[in-house]
């Protein structure tokens, strides 16, 4: 119950300290390129790998976040890493219901969620976030998860 009501003020800190949303989770890349203008977050140069590319943005906390998009045009992961956390949430989409079930199921910290929909990994604390998601069918044949981070 006491670790439930942690996780519970875990999700809570990271929506009340997030900057607004980021590419969704199972979306297409259109969302990133709404996202950055929206947000007011410095775009840098996305780059290209033989089956994905990775789109990062730096949000006005300082909080880097890389969106990993395959070449289908869908956002396979998402990984952040800064003093705030992104609002899971939005990044999440349909998927962070789950993630709250299952992340109100877990015993302390780090929050970790696997499941064969969703991957989801956060941890750290005030000034140091970091984290990843992905969705294990999405992300592209050959393709090592081990790069979304």
């Amino acid at each position: 119950m006491l670790y439930s009501r942690i996780a519970h003020a875990m999700l809570g800190a990271g929506w009340v300290l997030s900057f607004g949303a980021h590419a969704t989770l199972g979306q297409n890349v259109s969302t990133v390129d709404g996202d950055q203008s929206r947000l007011r977050a410095v775009a840098h140069t996305a780059t290209t790998q033989s089956a994905y590319s990775v789109h990062l943005m730096t949000l006005p906390s300082g909080t880097l976040v890389r969106e990993y998009v395959a070449r289908n045009g869908i956002v396979f992961g998402v990984a952040w890493e800064g003093p705030t956390l992104p609002d899971l949430k939005s990044m999440l989409g349909t998927f962070f219901d789950a993630y709250v079930v299952a992340a109100t199921t877990r015993h302390g910290t780090p929050l970790a969620v696997s499941s064969s929909d969703l991957v989801v990994y956060s941890g750290g604390h005030l000034r140091a976030f970091s984290g990843h998601a992905y969705l294990p069918q999405a992300v592209p044949a050959g393709v090592d998860v081990g790069v979304i981070q």
